[in-house]
């Protein structure tokens, strides 16, 4: 796992990387189809926070890394929706959050393109109450480091996506939601990470499901999904 890290990501301190990793009560874990050689990973931390009326269990996506191989296949996204609907049905009444740190574009555009209520994003105002509870989720757990004013998080010693790596480049900058994310985190590639939060809905988990099922079924009639899900540590 570390090894992954430190092949997508510059400044990767493997103390830090270790004390992360035990703060989170979840990882899935991505394999090579015909080796089971670990190719991706994702960690997750899953609580309830209350901030004045207003409670919902939280779902953190932590690490997150692919390697560039793999890059395009669906086995994470189907692992990580998987484990959103087992959360939702436990306590289907109960509101559901998605905390993501994204520090490239790629991992934004996955929130905002399967859950519509989601902050920031382009063609959305937040509902009353909602960068509230965001923001006072994130002084919880990550203190000083979150900068309100700017809803980015710059976590002491982060790590950065290596130089090369998905880049925004002029071509790439067209797309109107990527214009907006380097608008809202211009300092991405300094590690800045923007804090995104979406309200994870059944319907749209269900439409979600539905999504990346065809994805699958269309990649693996070309030969081209080459990645599985591995038993999920916890």
């Amino acid at each position: 796992m570390l090894a992954l890290m430190q092949l997508c990501y510059e400044d990767v301190d493997p103390d830090r990387f270790h004390r992360d990793l035990a703060e989170k009560e979840h990882v899935i874990l991505l394999l090579d189809r015909a080796t089971g050689e670990l190719v991706g990973f994702s960690t997750i931390r899953a609580r309830p926070e209350r901030v004045g009326g207003d409670a919902a269990d939280i779902v953190f996506s932590g690490d997150t890394v692919l390697h560039p191989d793999y890059w395009g296949q669906t086995a994470l996204d189907g692992a990580f929706a998987r484990f959103l609907l087992a959360r939702k049905l436990r306590h289907p009444l109960r509101s559901l959050r998605w905390l993501l740190l994204s520090g490239g574009y790629k991992t934004y555009l996955k929130i905002i393109n399967y859950f519509p209520i989601t902050s920031p994003r382009r063609d959305r105002q937040p509902a009353a109450g909602e960068l509230a509870f965001r923001d006072e989720v994130c002084r919880r757990w990550f203190g000083d480091q979150f900068d309100a004013r700017r809803g980015v998080l710059r976590l002491s010693g982060h790590y950065r996506v290596r130089q090369g790596l998905a880049p925004i480049d002029r071509e790439v900058a067209r797309h109107p939601d990527i214009a907006f994310f380097a608008e809202r985190n211009p300092g991405h590639v300094d590690g800045e990470e923007l804090v995104c939060m979406a309200e994870v809905r059944l319907h749209d988990l269900l439409r979600t499901a539905v999504r990346i099922a065809g994805k699958r079924v269309r990649r693996l009639w070309a030969g081209g999904e080459r990645m599985a899900s591995g038993p999920e540590m916890a």
